[in-house]
């Protein structure tokens, strides 16, 4: 896995042996020889012997506007872009699926780092990643060569030291070849299934090896619905618009740190393609973003992107399974990994992990491994190499007929939907991830599993996970004309619609895209139908659907851009809108409520929340008090009928049901309602919180060691605009500490915080207008990884100010602003 050759300065002769050769430089790492503009600057070799030539046009926010006369350049000039500010994650992501951790890092912490690279190993990610090199399109080809040949070039521009984050000056800060982009692209598609199994496959043992340990905890197992991801997407159509033409309004909700962090920029190759948007680290193009012609935004899917299956094991022989009646052996791969030791030396270390016919045994804890059964899954995206060549196409749409082809020919989505509306107003909606396809006699013999109580079907359920008998022919994925791999659901079968209005996801399954035109009768493997929704999603439907004065798009029922903002941004909760009236006349009428043998006096919370306006906005006084109220309730609870709702879900009525606070107990039975208001008032006092806090002044996120009080809601009250803090990556850098919690519902900490490291990450609203897309935006944590940038925190400023700024893409507008800043990068043989 050598990286192509590419110009180095001789002043940098740690690369000349791996790149080939080097060029002269003058001052601060440029060719002496470069000539360019009064004020630009000049990157790599200029000379006439370098293959890729870029301008970066870097404008307001540090985002990038690369301009090229190639594909290839294109992409050497946004990895030179993005490397400038976060050259070490990507490095970090090769290092991972080259299976290198532990080479250079040693075993880490618990084994880490090994399990780490033996998963890799296992899951083939290289191998798979060579076959799927290979048939890649010439321009998509061009695209991966160039973006690997513009990365190598920054490192060589830059030098080991000076790249900033936890990668600066280590050994394992390297070039990097198309082969290993390509196999983080690989694992990128697997971020659903492999990725997020690989603790539970590395460590799998059977009876007796001198290996076995504990896996991975099942409550850790979790399908989509507590899977961590979340996001809000909407497209309108020229029904909903003031100006006719298609609007959308992207808000994933995307951790804040490590590899699934977005990174804007504008890429234009003129004829070619113009596309603006975000990407994840290291990829080329937008995964969310709009051209000319189109706009489009993803929300995690609510499908399921593997099954797994139950194997009762031959007697005698743990690897060995029964299938159709008959024993059927495992396959045993053997694996050797270099491991760094303590004093610097290398020590072998060998390890055999096992598959079925269906995939790798994975170790889930308490079930493990045991002499009668092993778990095995599916994995609907493991042969999926297509990722690129999806978004590229999608880049490059002139229509919404032409985006959609691109998801009939291509089927590369691994695990989004998506939401799409054009210049001319038509939005479309579609879940095209990947997803296995079960013949219906497989789906009820499932379902009648978890319905007849099966402990180990039922606790997978509970965890939104599909768990097949392994020994039963009729469990096996099923083929269709049309679909791109075997077993996977074609095109045609996708739930997907057209509408005139608006198509809309906030993380439920397709069922509601549109409340009006409900999608019924697909496979439960995308999700459930006719089921009760999250509270966000609720709230989605409320501010998309609500008409009259005052309602989200104004007395005319049409949307703009700046309603749209005020929609998405306005931290309105739905559990508020629904029972705080309610809870404040319950509260109003005692004083005191008796929690865990103390008496709780609650005047004061209740007087807060008789003046709390229902919205999580930074200056939100009461938003603590009905968040940690709710936080003593099961998440489940805001979803249906039980302790808070008296008025069960009904699915012809899903926006508006349940509802209705349940009423008081009979004399001398405990209230939970006023009792939950007591825990709440115990565990604001237990962080030293007071009562009438605002909400800023508790959640915030810090860069640079500048903190920031933040808007938004959490999952159980309801708002668009959510934050949290998660551990969603697998970077080895530290994850953002937040010390002791004291409400594990919450994550209130006991110094008084809701540290948040996740969640709304890029918000826009674009307009696909007569004269050119428009629209406004902010990237929450900011454009850089680099500290002493100006660009490390100014849109977490803007954020925390609920400020929005104008989205820079027309050609005129780049040059005219007033931040502009320009250069010539170039590079490559």
């Amino acid at each position: 896995m050598i990286a192509p050759r590419v110009p180095v300065p001789c002043s940098l002769l740690w690369l000349t042996s791996l790149l080939g050769g080097c060029i002269s430089t003058g001052e601060h790492g440029t060719d002496a020889t470069a000539s360019g503009e009064t004020g630009a600057d000049t990157g790599g070799s200029t000379g006439g012997a370098a293959k890729y030539h870029a301008t970066i046009r870097r404008t307001a926010y540090g985002v990038a506007h690369i301009l090229a006369d190639d594909i290839g350049s294109a992409g050497f000039g946004q990895a030179y872009a993005f490397a400038q500010d976060h050259a070490c994650v990507l490095a970090d992501q090769i290092l991972k699926v080259r299976s290198e951790r532990s080479l250079f890092l040693g075993p880490g912490e618990f084994g880490q780092h090994l399990d780490s690279d033996f998963a890799y190993l296992m899951l083939d990610v290289v191998k798979r990643a060579e076959a799927g090199l290979e048939k890649q399109s010439p321009e998509v080809r061009a695209l991966i060569d160039g973006y690997v040949a513009g990365y190598n070039q920054y490192l060589a521009d830059t030098g080991p030291e000076n790249v900033v984050g936890s990668c600066s000056g280590q050994a394992w800060l390297r070039p990097i070849s198309s082969l290993d982009l390509f196999a983080y692209y690989v694992d990128l598609g697997l971020l659903a299934s492999g990725n997020a199994l690989a603790g539970y496959l590395a460590t799998a043992q059977p009876p007796g090896s001198p290996l076995v340990r504990p896996g991975g905890s099942v409550s850790g197992l979790r399908g989509p619905p507590g899977s961590g991801f979340g996001s809000n997407g909407w497209a309108l159509g020229r029904a909903s618009t003031a100006s006719g033409a298609g609007m959308v309004v992207a808000n994933p909700h995307f951790p804040w740190e490590g590899e699934l962090k977005l990174w804007e920029s504008h890429v234009t190759v003129p004829g070619q393609v113009n596309v603006y948007g975000v990407g994840l680290m290291g990829v080329p193009g937008s995964l969310i973003g709009f051209n000319e012609h189109m706009a489009w935004t993803h929300t995690f899917s609510d499908g399921q992107r593997f099954t797994i299956y139950a194997l009762d094991l031959v007697n005698g022989d743990p690897t060995s399974y029964m299938y159709e009646g008959k024993p059927r052996k495992m396959e045993a791969r053997s694996f050797k990994l270099q491991v760094r030791q303590p004093d610097g030396g290398l020590k072998e270390q060998e390890r055999t992990l096992y598959a079925s016919h269906y995939g790798p045994i994975l170790n889930v804890d308490p079930f493990g491994w045991s002499d009668e059964l092993a778990l095995t899954y599916r994995d609907a995206n493991i042969d999926n190499t297509d990722l690129i060549e999806q978004f590229f196409g999608m880049n490059r749409a002139t229509s919404m007929a032409e985006f959609k082809q691109v998801y009939q020919e291509i089927g590369g989505i691994p695990w989004v939907n998506t939401m799409a509306a054009d210049k001319t107003g038509s939005a479309w909606y579609i879940d095209a991830s990947a997803t296995a396809r079960l013949s219906q006699a497989a789906i009820d013999g499932w379902l009648k599993k978890v319905e007849d109580g099966d402990f180990l079907a039922g606790v997978l359920y509970g965890q939104g996970l599909v768990l097949l008998d392994g020994g039963d022919k009729q469990n096996e994925w099923t083929d269709a004309p049309g679909a791109r791999r075997p077993g996977i659901v074609p095109y045609d079968e996708f739930p997907q619609i057209d509408r005139e209005d608006f198509v809309f996801n906030a993380n439920d399954s397709h069922w509601l895209s549109n409340p009006a035109a409900p999608l019924e009768g697909y496979s439960p493997l995308h999700g459930f139908e006719r089921v009760p929704q999250s509270p966000r999603t609720r709230m989605n439907m409320r501010l998309l659907t609500e008409q009259g004065a005052g309602s989200s798009a104004g007395a005319d029922g049409k949307f703009t851009v700046s309603e749209l903002q005020g929609a998405m941004m306005g931290n309105r909760s739905m559990t508020a809108d629904l029972l705080l009236d309610a809870v404040v006349e319950r509260c109003e009428a005692t004083s005191t409520v008796l929690v865990m043998d103390e008496q709780v006096d609650l005047k004061a919370a209740c007087g807060v929340l008789a003046g709390f306006d229902g919205r999580f906005d930074a200056s939100s006084v009461g938003a603590v008090v009905w968040r940690e109220f709710l936080g003593s309730y099961g998440l489940d609870s805001a979803k249906d009928y039980g302790p808070l709702f008296s008025v069960p879900f009904d699915p012809d009525d899903p926006i508006e049901t349940p509802n209705t606070l349940t009423p008081a107990p009979v004399m001398g039975q405990p209230d939970k309602v006023l009792e939950g208001l007591g825990k709440a008032v115990l565990r604001l006092k237990a962080a030293g919180v007071a009562v009438d806090a605002e909400l800023g002044a508790v959640q915030q996120a810090t860069r640079g060691g500048q903190s920031f009080g933040l808007a938004g809601g959490q999952a159980r009250d309801g708002t668009a605009n959510q934050l949290s803090y998660g551990s969603l990556k697998t970077t080895v850098d530290p994850l953002t500490p937040r010390g002791e919690v004291v409400s594990s519902e919450t994550g209130l900490t006991k110094d008084g915080h809701y540290v948040v490291n996740y969640g709304s990450s890029f918000v826009m609203v674009v307009e696909l207008g007569a004269d050119g897309p428009r629209g406004q935006a902010f990237l929450t944590y900011s454009e850089s990884d680099d500290p002493a940038s100006p660009h490390f925190s100014d849109q977490t400023k803007l954020f925390s100010e609920q400020r929005w700024r104008p989205i820079v893409f027309a050609e005129a507008d780049i040059a005219a602003d007033p931040l502009l800043r320009t250069q010539e990068v170039a590079g490559g043989e």
